[in-house]
């Protein structure tokens, strides 16, 4: 049996005498408890991480012993825990990767010339998997940073933090004050053609700002910041600075600061943006304070402020949990738990990591995963409304990165993995099988599918006192709270136009009569065509004198009249047209609710229904069964309460040329369910909240219904 400390590509390496470069640095760091240590590459604004068993050996390449000489008094020194030679090899393979090492052999130009390129490569494939930030490096800001940074070094301290909070605080105020108008159909007004080019203005200046925050308290701190450039943030470019030369600082604060200097660089500059906002007339002015605030708000709170996301809130919580590379650990370790307990792949050896960051590994690579490629998608249908193609491609180089990718790495790990060589058929197998049980999950078996929706506790048909023609109110002659009976005269309402238009026609009706009987004797033909003058005003008449008896309004049920439209001594003298809500009838107890359906949902309703629930929103802890007793015919866009508006907590969006908070953006369809008797006393107008039981369906089947009617009603595609 082979020596698991020996390896059989030594021999490449033991005669070497190598040494540490003289810009590489070492520091000291404390990881939860646990001794790390960090080379300082300077020259490149990098730090590379190694335990402590590393350093032993690193920390002893002065270039006077070999490697061969070092390992074998790491042997004596350690023991059995010393490490293997392929573990020195690994080592040191990294270092020279990372040009921080020097050996008393000349390089081969050739060999330096492929790992240029494979560098190049790395960062290129990097970019292609990451959509939400392609990076250009392009200039080296130090210099820069060097002569500026004494026109920043005031503001650093107490006496900034005190400016920032007097700013800010009071910004956060007014945009609570203002939050209507700035949040109201927000999107639309973000994407429209005009606003992107005010977008393009501003974005650049705003974000360059926050990379100089970064770079500034960087260079406060004693680091370089050596790289510059270009980054595609969705598509908008934007300028970054690689800030990560502060991973080399001992101090976790201190890397925490550098790390969300941007975001308080952001929100400064979005404070400031409030108060012209405010100050400002409309115009182009305020237009850019609008779009800083967007920018420098939004994108700080849901990009850049995102632990889940790898930006600025990723690095604050890596370094203030005292875990470094969270995101590509959380990963690795998953895949080790794949490999052990799923493959059984028990040569492996045990994962790095103390029990505290494993739980960590646990959580955060899934919900990173989600948080990913719900933003990704997210944005990819905002910018698909507008620019079709662009968000396709959007969404498909998520979908690649997000799922593509990682599928195509995992099969080509259980296929080709040498690590998998004695169990690669349990490997295959398993892969194999949890891809055909996800496939049975999401298109074979049933599922639960229900649909949500929301409505009102609603009055009867007949309880509604709607004006039944136009006119205008002379008198109300029940007290608004009276109670009263059907057939009771409730409001009188007058045409004047209309009444002068019956008597026109009743003297006329006269004196066609007249003219008929004077005809008698006549020719035929001119009787008969007196008659039908007759018939044609007689009907006219009837039609009139029969609107002019639908202008009085009476009771329909007997109930409390109540006033809609307004108090009873407003009321005389108000012009209202036919269907306008005067008031109500209420019978003193509620015995169904009228619910609002979305297009997307209303067949499955009308063909795969199998039962109703729902709960009152003053009594969320009670479900209650019900049953539809009415399906309104037709579709409309009239919702049944303001409170279905999305504006008002409802599921509907609104109209935005809707004054009233009434007409929705897509046709609704209308259903009336019954209340049980327990529930007569509830108030009407109450938020009744709805789930429609349907038929099982595999879930796969109900994600492609869905994702089919997005695009049908976003895109038409």
């Amino acid at each position: 049996m082979a020596n698991p400390f020996q390896s059989a590509s030594w021999f490449n390496v033991a005669h070497l005498k190598p040494r540490l470069r003289s810009h590489v640095r070492v520091r000291r760091h404390v990881y939860r408890k646990e001794v790390w240590y960090v080379l300082d590459d300077g020259a490149a604004g990098r730090g590379h991480r190694f335990p402590r068993g590393a350093y032993l050996l690193i920390g002893k390449l002065d270039g006077t012993s070999t490697v061969n000489a070092l390992w074998e008094g790491l042997v004596d020194r350690l023991g059995e825990d010393a490490p293997t030679q392929d573990e020195i090899i690994t080592a040191l393979g990294q270092l020279h990767a990372a040009d921080l090492l020097s050996t008393d052999v000349t390089p081969e130009t050739a060999e330096l010339f492929k790992r240029r390129k494979k560098q190049r490569r790395q960062v290129w494939m990097q970019n292609l998997k990451s959509p939400m930030s392609f990076r250009i490096p392009l200039i080296d800001p130090d210099a820069f940073l060097n002569r500026t940074i004494n026109w920043i070094r005031p503001v650093f301290g107490w006496p900034g933090l005190v400016l920032w909070l007097a700013v800010v605080l009071p910004a956060i105020l007014l945009a609570g004050q203002h939050y209507d108008e700035l949040t109201g159909n927000l999107w639309d007004r973000v994407l429209a053609t005009d606003n992107l080019l005010i977008m393009l203005l501003v974005y650049p200046v705003v974000k360059a700002a926050h990379e100089l925050g970064h770079g500034y308290v960087a260079k406060a701190n004693g680091r370089e910041i050596r790289e510059m450039g270009i980054m595609l943030l969705v598509m908008f470019p934007v300028p970054y600075v690689e800030a990560s030369s502060a991973a080399a600082l001992k101090d976790k604060w201190q890397r925490a600061l550098i790390g969300a200097a941007g975001m308080i660089v952001e929100v400064f500059i979005a404070a400031l943006a409030m108060f012209a906002w405010v100050l400002l007339e409309p115009g182009f002015a305020r237009a850019v304070a609008f779009n800083t605030m967007v920018v420098a708000g939004i994108s700080t709170l849901l990009v850049n402020g995102n632990p889940l996301l790898r930006f600025d809130g990723y690095y604050i919580l890596a370094d203030l949990i005292e875990i470094p590379n969270l995101a590509s650990r959380s990963n690795k370790y998953w895949s080790h738990l794949i490999d052990k307990y799923v493959f059984r792949t028990h040569s492996n050896k045990p994962y790095a990591a103390t029990r505290g960051e494993k739980w960590w590994f646990v959580f955060y690579a899934p919900a990173a995963f989600v948080a990913r490629m719900v933003m990704m998608i997210g944005i990819a249908l905002m910018v698909a409304e507008k620019f079709f193609i662009v968000g396709v491609l959007i969404a498909l180089w998520t979908i690649w990165s997000g799922l593509g990718l990682p599928i195509w790495k995992m099969f080509a790990h259980v296929f080709t993995s040498p690590q998998l060589h004695r169990n690669r058929r349990r490997a295959v197998q398993w892969s194999m099988g949890a891809v055909a049980a996800g496939v049975m999950m999401l298109f074979v078996v049933p599922a639960p599918h229900h649909a949500n929706t929301q409505g009102v506790v609603w009055l009867p048909e007949d309880a509604q006192v709607r004006a039944r023609g136009d006119g205008t109110i002379v008198a109300i002659p029940a007290r608004e709270g009276q109670q009263v009976e059907p057939g009771e005269l409730l409001v009188e309402t007058a045409h004047p136009i209309l009444e002068a238009e019956v008597e026109r026609l009743g003297w006329r009706m006269a004196e066609l009569r007249h003219e008929a009987d004077a005809q008698l004797r006549r020719d035929r033909v001119e009787r008969e065509v007196s008659t039908l003058q007759l018939q044609e005003v007689g009907e006219r008449l009837a039609v009139g004198r029969q609107r002019l008896g639908e202008l009085d309004l009476h009771a329909g049920v007997s109930g409390q009249f109540v006033l809609a439209a307004g108090p009873a001594a407003d009321m005389p003298g108000r012009f209202v047209k036919n269907g306008d809500l005067i008031g109500y009838v209420t019978p003193g107890h509620a015995d169904m609710a009228r619910i609002a359906v979305s297009q997307d949902d209303f067949e499955l309703i009308r063909g795969h229904l199998n039962g109703v629930k729902f709960r009152l929103a003053n009594r969320p802890g009670e479900t209650f069964e019900s049953a539809i007793i009415r399906a309104v015919p037709g579709a409309t866009h009239e919702l049944p309460s303001p409170a279905l508006a999305s504006s008002n907590g409802g599921p509907f969006p609104l109209d935005p040329r809707d004054q009233q908070g009434r007409t929705a953006l897509q046709r609704v369809f209308l259903y009336d369910i019954a209340l049980p008797p327990e529930l007569a006393d509830v108030p009407f107008g109450t938020r009744v909240h709805v789930r429609f039981q349907l038929d099982w369906e595999p879930l796969g089947w109900q994600i492609t219904r869905r994702l089919r009617q997005v695009l049908l009603s976003r895109f038409d595609a």
